[in-house]
């Protein structure tokens, strides 16, 4: 949807913008495009000692792009914090900083000799203490650095923006008073937002994202309002639904990165515009990374595999390959972890293994021939084996020649579903006495397979055992990119298309499920929605500890688009740190918006795409899988102060930049050894002695009320 920003808008920023430079008290010449960006600034200063900040130590430090400034005894920047009105308009608004350094009784501008940097570079950039902003809205820490000092000053970027969306009449936005606090608040389908649902995150890089709402046929013209402390963005139409195009989703994805905003919807009668009535508030978040890898996942209608991105438009037909003659219809399928194998059934239930993203054959070794028969299956972290299950029987192939490795006997009872962890210590599978074929699974429990150091497996361990081993059914497990939790399916009587189908968790070592309530049960702006089949989960690969994300299949309502009943590939962030403190660790889910709503939809595997470059090339230590190799930990770095040795101790890339030199530690408040803690075992005392030049007693100042 094109969006254009409307006159008034324009206006509206100059003035706001003319107000804040007038309360700024012209401590600091500021400009964006002839105009200040305004501050909040009343002569107040940020300083700082000669402590180096967060990654710096307190010692010496080595050049790594930093001055050294002679004779520098400390460093301020003024003023203390800016705050500055963008109107997400080309060239960005600028501001300025000035670095202030003490030499003994005189201060000088030592702006042109110390380092700047933001510390969240997306906001824009700074030269030389001038800011200029990147459209967007946030805060963020203005640091300049010399060698042995640090000063911060605050910025804030307030985005300030009212468009009209392509065809929305002339006259729109007036009708809107800008204060909604006299608006008419309503409950009900007068006017209510359907899509998406109250308490949904959202990857940055989603995109194509359609809000959709309800009103009365009387409401004709809307404003949709997406309101927090760094932004007021505000659409204008006529339509019950907004999809922002490129730009307006940067506007709000990038501005909220790792934070929320309000979303609520004006509405009001053009023949009568007296009356502006408004929808219940939804809290959206959005990720602080973009979260990446591919899905593939099988499709009704393309009776294959299909493949896309998070961000993808469409979605497009992967296996069989669609350039090719080969139309076979293939299903069950499984993505090794570092998306360069894909296994699936071939013609029914046949197993045939290609290489990702060249289709190459692996199994069988030519087309013509056929396959070992196959139900489900997993790859190990390196995709060098394929385990699979076949009708309640496990085996362990070369996934590279389908050379049978060995079978695993589970005295007598039968297993399928198999999910081996990232960490390469077990496998999921869920374990049962009834008979099963590779289409249902019924009174299974959830069990893991322990993995040895020789590559065999151990007997299975119970992790959740089936009520009654009859219609308490638990299938699908799938491990988080950490290996610290499985995601599982739970419902009653056999598994196949089960609408009673609702996603748990489980820690991986067992322990009380979890239901993700949020996920489960909210469906457009209602709680409390069940048997709608939420099915196969399926996580996405994480380089960055924190928010994980869980893709799965339902039969839910998208909006008012959809109704419900059609399979459907939905996704939902999942926050496992809520879970200590009791808190339900899912959000409301998103509809996948690459697929055709015309076809069912399910059986996503979520893995590293092969096609995109990895967001990052060192592994660190930290349970997961950061340089898209499948593998979690190999040679991996643990993050550390930066010390000036010769090695990269913070796990960044980059050897010695702004390290720090260890000396003894001594009674001075600043880090001397470099080890991230101030004055440990320096020998602190509760009497500070006069003229030592030390901090006798550790609060960070030097002979204050002291004693000879």
């Amino acid at each position: 949807m094109r969006i254009i920003l409307t006159a008034a808008a324009s206006q509206a920023v100059l003035a706001l913008a003319l107000l804040l430079a007038a309360c700024s008290g012209g401590k600091d010449d500021s400009s964006g495009k002839g105009r200040d960006g305004g501050s909040d600034d009343d002569g107040g200063e940020a300083t700082a000692g000669t402590s180096g900040g967060a990654g710096d130590g307190g010692g010496a430090h080595a050049d790594g792009g930093v001055t050294l400034i002679p004779g520098l005894e400390a460093l301020r920047i003024t003023p203390a914090s800016h705050n500055v009105v963008d109107d997400g308009v080309e060239p960005g608004e600028t501001v300025s900083f000035k670095a202030v350094g003490t030499f003994g009784k005189e201060e000088n501008d030592v702006t042109g000799q110390v380092m700047w940097s933001l510390a969240d570079a997306r906001l824009g950039t700074i030269d030389k203490g001038v800011f200029t902003s990147a459209g967007i809205g946030g805060s963020t820490e203005v640091r300049a650095r010399a060698v042995g000092f640090e000063a911060t000053a605050m910025l804030t970027i307030k985005l300030e923006i009212a468009a009209k969306t392509d065809g929305a009449p002339d006259g729109i936005v007036e009708l809107f008073e800008p204060d909604p606090s006299t608006d008419t608040k309503v409950e009900d389908d007068t006017l209510r937002i359907v899509y998406p649902s109250h308490e949904t995150m959202f990857p940055r890089n989603l995109q194509r994202v359609d809000h959709q709402f309800r009103a009365d046929a009387n409401l004709d013209r809307f404003e949709l309002r997406f309101e927090s402390p760094v932004a007021l963005v505000r659409f204008y139409t006529a339509d019950k639904h907004f999809l922002p195009d490129a730009q307006s989703w940067k506007w709000l994805a990038d501005s909220h990165a790792g934070s929320s905003l309000t979303f609520t919807v004006r509405g009001t009668s053009s023949a009568a515009p007296d009356t502006i009535v408004q929808s219940q508030p939804v809290t959206l978040y959005y990720s602080e990374s973009e979260v990446p890898g591919a899905l593939y996942y099988w499709s009704t209608g393309a009776q294959g595999v299909l493949k896309a991105t998070i961000s993808s438009e469409f979605a497009t037909k992967f296996f069989t390959d669609p350039a090719g003659a080969d139309t076979t219809c293939v299903s069950c399928h499984t993505v090794s972890r570092n998306g360069q194998k894909l296994s699936a059934g071939y013609g029914g239930e046949t197993l045939r293994t290609i290489t990702v993203p060249d289709r190459d054959l692996l199994i069988p070794s030519a087309p013509a021939d056929k396959g070992p028969a196959y139900g489900w299956g997993t790859f190990s972290p390196d995709a060098s084996r394929l385990f699979y299950a076949n009708k309640g029987a496990l085996t362990m192939l070369d996934a590279d020649d389908g050379t049978s490795l060995f079978t695993v006997d589970l005295a007598g009872k039968r297993a399928t579903h198999p999910d081996w962890a990232p960490s390469d210590e077990y496998i999921a599978i869920v374990l049962g006495a009834a008979k099963m074929d590779n289409k249902n699974a019924q009174g299974t429990s959830l069990a893991r397979l322990p993995v040895k150091a020789n590559g065999t497996l151990d007997a299975p361990e119970i992790l959740l055992a089936s009520t009654d081993g009859m219609n308490d059914t638990i299938v699908f497990p799938s491990y988080s990119p950490d290996s610290k939790w499985i995601a599982f399916v739970r419902t009653t009587g056999k598994s196949k298309d089960s609408v009673k189908s609702v996603l748990y968790l489980l820690a991986a070592d067992g322990g009380e499920p979890i239901e993700l309530a949020r996920l489960n049960q909210r469906v457009r702006h209602e709680d409390g929605v069940i048997d709608i089949g939420n099915s196969m989960p399926t996580w996405a690969p994480s380089t960055k500890p924190g928010v994980f994300w869980l893709a799965f299949s339902s039969l839910r309502a998208y909006g008012d688009v959809l109704a419900e009943g059609r399979d459907q590939l939905w996704a939902a962030a999942i926050d496992p740190s809520k879970i200590a403190s009791g808190k339900d660790p899912s959000y409301a889910a998103f509809w996948m918006p690459f697929q055709d709503m015309e076809q069912g939809n399910h059986r996503a595997f979520w893995a590293i795409d092969t096609e995109a470059e990895c967001p990052a090339t060192i592994e660190i230590c930290d349970s997961l899988d950061n340089d898209c190799d499948g593998v979690v930990d190999e040679d991996c770095c643990t993050p550390q102060a930066e010390i000036c040795d010769g090695e990269d101790n913070n796990c960044d890339g980059i050897v010695d930049e702004g390290c720090c030199v260890p000396e003894k530690e001594i009674c001075d408040g600043k880090d001397n050894n470099c080890n991230l803690v101030v004055d440990e075992g320096c020998g602190c005392g509760t009497t500070e002695i006069c003229g030592n030049g030390m901090d006798d007693n550790c609060n960070g100042d030097i002979d204050e009320n002291c004693v000879d």
